[in-house]
């Protein structure tokens, strides 16, 4: 028999794989990575393991957790590569599979010069910055007060987490670091987001920790939730290759970008007809130097001037000969085919769907409230991802450090559009007009009626709250 986690159990279970990593938190707890990101992911687990993971009590963080880690820089920024070979891209698969992410970012900065990539993944993206959000207070009068300080003094730039949230799209992990800066009167410590450059990421395999680079040279781990850094990721171990959309949208680029070139090339083959003139008998085509005769090089710039439509008329030597070769090929159109079909397969790496919307210039494109429609599931878990880490790696440091500890951490929530709100509200209107007619049927009938009758009546209807029956005046 299998049991699922409870949902306070695993965001506690979660707290720790972010904090220490998959594999050492199942060690800790004692059972296999597979297991526990199995029960992460939503799975049934056996009775036994579920018991096991029941155990592992929600921590809360102190100021103490705390240490005032010094403040480092990033690198400078590499060059982005404009040329990319099949190998190439090849090699920067393989290294995202790896976890190692300069070559991949720069891969990623390339593809969005396509325009099929461009559209669909702004489609993506764009959201983060349109989506209202608020900030949300323990449910106390204490945690009210402390979120309304937060307000004043965590800051999360919808331009930075746009940078974030498109870092996490193309390769699953994104990675924020956290500035430091005591208030005017010094007693608070402010924070404020600002996205790390995965370039200088990479996973190390031997400590399975990620780990940076700084300006000084100076290679650091990244531990989550330590008041300077936050992984943002959807999966808990190696998360850069399960959803990461460099992964398939990458030989998509290629297709679409070589469809573009042929269909190109094609294009110009129908559209310049090809001349081949031959001179009449006793004019040779070059001298005993070896060099063109004169009569052959007026010819030949005849030709050239009517092929490149310089001229309108020609007089060619007597008995010479001109053919006229055009490509009839119909094989254009499989450059046609080849590059619509990568568009939509673009749009549906970043979308979940073609999102096809009328016909070709007519379409009155794509916006939030139906690209939410098609793919919700999609934005639901790139929010979720946002959520986690902000909370996590963001609210609950800030929290301890300024407020003692984490138990009244406000969070942020992004208010996101329901797509099903339309459906629901018109079954709460049918089941409401069923239970309205349930009850005048039975009053018809000389039924009695009291309102116990009509609450369950509601339930049953799935209707709240239950209507409450209007009191009879007495007769005179």
């Amino acid at each position: 028999m299998t049991v699922r986690i409870c949902p306070d159990t695993v965001n506690a279970i979660r707290d720790r794989v972010n904090a220490r990593g998959l594999r050492r938190t199942a060690r800790d707890i004692g059972v296999s990575p597979s297991t526990l990101a199995r029960a992460l992911a939503g799975g049934g687990t056996s009775e036994r393991t579920a018991a096991v993971l029941r155990r592992v009590p929600a921590r809360v963080r102190t100021s103490n957790d705390f240490e005032q880690i010094p403040a480092v820089r990033p690198p400078r920024p590499r060059d982005t590569a404009t040329s990319w070979s099949i190998p190439k891209i090849r090699s920067a698969i393989e290294a995202q599979m790896r976890g190692q992410f300069a070559e991949p970012k720069r891969m990623a900065e390339a593809m969005r010069r396509d325009d099929a990539i461009y559209v669909a993944r702004s489609n993506r993206v764009l959201p983060v910055q349109v989506v209202a959000s608020e900030l949300h207070a323990h449910d106390s009068a204490r945690g009210a007060s402390v979120a309304r300080r937060a307000i004043e003094s965590v800051q999360a730039p919808r331009t930075v987490l746009a940078g974030i949230y498109g870092t996490l799209v193309d390769h699953d992990v994104a990675i924020g670091y956290v500035e430091h800066e005591p208030n005017a009167s010094g007693t608070r410590v402010d924070m404020r987001l600002t996205e790390w450059p995965l370039e200088h990421v990479r996973w190390n395999n031997a400590d399975e920790t990620l780990e940076t680079q700084t300006r000084d040279g100076v290679v650091m781990p990244i531990t989550h939730g330590d008041g300077r850094w936050i992984v943002f990721r959807r999966f808990a171990f190696m998360p850069w290759r399960e959803m990461a959309c460099l992964l398939p949208a990458a030989f998509v680029w290629a297709a679409h970008a070589e469809g573009v070139s042929d269909w190109q090339s094609s294009s110009r083959a129908h559209g310049l007809a090809k001349i081949i003139g031959e001179l009449s008998e006793g004019h040779d085509l070059t001298d005993a130097n070896g060099d063109v005769t004169d009569v052959a090089q007026k010819f030949y710039d005849m030709l050239e001037q009517l092929v490149e439509g310089d001229s309108a008329v020609a007089i060619r030597p007597a008995g010479s000969k001109t053919d006229f070769l055009a490509n009839g090929s119909n094989a254009w159109q499989v450059f046609s085919e080849n590059i619509v079909s990568r568009e939509k397969a673009a749009a549906r790496i970043y979308l979940g769907t073609d999102a096809i919307l009328g016909s070709m210039g007519g379409a009155p494109g794509i916006d939030i409230a139906q690209l939410f429609g098609l793919a919700s599931t999609k934005f639901q878990s790139d929010f979720n991802a946002i959520h986690a880490g902000l909370a996590t790696g963001l609210y609950e440091p800030w929290t301890a450090i300024n407020e003692g500890d984490t138990r009244y951490a406000p969070s942020m929530r992004f208010l996101l559009p329901d797509p099903d709100r339309d459906g629901k509200r018109a079954e709460l209107a049918l089941n409401r007009e069923r239970l309205t007619k349930g009850i005048a049927d039975m009053r018809a009938q000389g039924l009695a009626v009291t309102q116990e009758t009509v609450d369950r009546m509601a339930a049953d209807y799935g209707v709240e709250p239950a209507p409450q029956l209007a009191a009879i005046a007495p007769a005179a």
